[in-house]
């Protein structure tokens, strides 16, 4: 059941990030005090609330990486984990990238300071 709930919870996301997408893609209004409709994110099966935000509101929360919930609904304890892991992934291949990076710039300083023989 936790799996499904899940699941549910990330295929609204997505859909909630393709909403978003297409309003900007289309250049559909976005004034400022303009409300836009998304699925809860809660991914309870059975829930079909939607929640009527901001554009800025949104992408706040998307940065942010909290998910899109009706006032009364909340993540359950193992899709609190894996977002947290998701996050702890991606912060960590980032890490990995900035040392290559790092690593590169080390060895290409060090062939430019060896003295020719």
């Amino acid at each position: 059941m936790a799996d499904k709930r899940i699941e549910s919870s990330e295929t609204r996301k997505e859909l909630n990030r393709q909403m978003r997408m297409a309003v900007k893609r289309f250049d559909l209004s976005e004034s400022d005090g303009e409300r836009w409709a998304f699925l809860c994110e809660c991914g309870a099966c059975l829930c079909l609330e939607w929640v009527t935000l901001p554009a800025k509101t949104y992408e706040a929360l998307q940065r942010a990486d909290q998910p899109i919930l009706a006032p009364g609904h909340t993540l359950t304890a193992p899709q609190k984990s894996r977002r947290q892991a998701r996050r702890l992934v991606d912060d960590a291949k980032a890490l990995e990238a900035q040392a290559d990076v790092q690593v590169k710039r080390a060895k290409r300083n060090l062939r430019g300071k060896q003295k020719p023989a």
